[in-house]
């Protein structure tokens, strides 16, 4: 089944259910949507830091 392209807007929420990275605190998923880095991934905010996370774990809220 293709995967479906989902619209996102700047400052929308999304919440993290991969991997743990530096800095992710388990118990706060929660980050912002910023921008597209490529295909397959975005670019958000999270707690302040600049993170790069895929899109198949990053829904939005």
């Amino acid at each position: 089944m293709p995967y479906k392209e989902i619209k996102l807007f700047a400052g929308q929420n999304l919440r993290y259910l991969g991997k743990g990275f530096p800095g992710f605190v388990k118990g706060s998923p929660y980050m912002t949507f910023i921008d597209h880095h490529n295909s397959t991934q975005y670019l958000a905010n999270y707690n302040g830091i600049q993170v790069i996370v895929n899109k198949r774990f990053a829904i939005p809220v």
